[in-house]
């Protein structure tokens, strides 16, 4: 979820897109192996919505409201604990880049 910019440019630069339809403009549709699009696909199933309720708690967390742990499940904690690792290397990726 941190990353979903970085997996895929826009469709009129993805060079599948460009393969199938070479005058693609900005109109133009995800490729048929769009990760973003299957991203997409995968949040909108019964495992995905897992992980949006997990964004959602992540949410309510980080706005400091009151969230005991009696409320959370456990197959939702263990996503949550793995969307903290990914966002803490995520922000020290980020200041890496911007040092250059």
């Amino acid at each position: 979820m941190l990353r979903r910019k970085d997996l895929c440019p826009t469709p009129p630069e993805c060079p599948y897109v460009r393969m199938e339809e070479p005058l693609a403009g900005p109109d133009a549709l995800p490729c048929s192996e769009c990760p973003e699009q299957r991203l997409s696909d995968y949040l909108a199933s019964p495992s995905g919505r897992l992980i949006s309720r997990v964004i959602d708690l992540d949410f309510a967390l980080r706005a400091r409201m009151s969230v005991s742990f009696e409320q959370v499940g456990y197959p939702e904690f263990l996503v949550l604990r793995q969307l903290f690792d990914q966002r803490d290397q995520w922000q020290t990726e980020e200041i890496n880049k911007k040092k250059g």
